[in-house]
């Protein structure tokens, strides 16, 4: 009886979902809490009127760790469907990773606010202490001050957070995903017998 040896390079959508999901669940549960302990660090600091505070540097981390998302999403994949990817899979499964991230830490948000109701409001007081100690014109403090608190209070709709939420994660995730297809995905003429 002849051996088939053949692998189909051709998944279903669902075969995406498992390492999607599980690699986005992990990721989203990680950004939330890396956001939320900058978030508690900005209200507990002191107002320096520094331009570096746990505010800025929360959203450079929270992209640095996700970033990896992607690439692990596809080794996983690799390593429990099939090691035999494409480019444009890869990009699947990475912006499928980058939705589960943004969903996750969307409702954990949610929650969390349940949790600790004033955590919007504290966190305003500490960033507008903070821009009223910058040493800037009036003017221009009292416009930095508006558009941030403008931009925070409406950024807090579900809807909003993942409008902005799902692209982001989802390209980054996208081109993470394909780099992972380049260092785990096997070619056919790589296959071993």
């Amino acid at each position: 009886m002849e051996e088939v040896t053949e692998h189909s390079e051709h998944h279903s959508f669902g075969d995406y979902w498992p390492s999607a999901g599980i690699v986005g669940a992990i990721f989203g549960v990680i950004t939330f809490a890396i956001g939320l302990a900058f978030g508690y660090m900005q209200i507990s600091s002191e107002p320096t009127g520094a331009l570096l505070t746990p505010m800025t540097i929360s959203g450079v981390v929270v992209c640095l760790v996700v970033a990896i998302a992607g690439a692990i999403s596809v080794w996983h994949f690799t390593s429990e469907v099939s090691p035999f990817l494409k480019l444009g899979q890869g990009a699947i499964i990475g912006f499928l990773t980058g939705v589960a991230i943004t969903v996750v830490s969307v409702f954990l948000n949610e929650v969390w606010h349940l949790v600790d109701p004033d955590y919007t409001e504290k966190y305003l007081e500490a960033v507008v202490a903070n821009f009223e100690a910058m040493d800037m014109p009036a003017e221009t403090k009292d416009q930095l001050i508006d558009s941030t608190v403008e931009s925070i209070r409406t950024g807090r709709s579900v809807v909003q957070q993942l409008f902005y939420g799902i692209p982001m994660y989802g390209i980054l995730n996208m081109i993470s995903a394909m780099v992972g297809v380049k260092i785990f995905g096997k070619k056919k003429d790589q296959e071993t017998f």
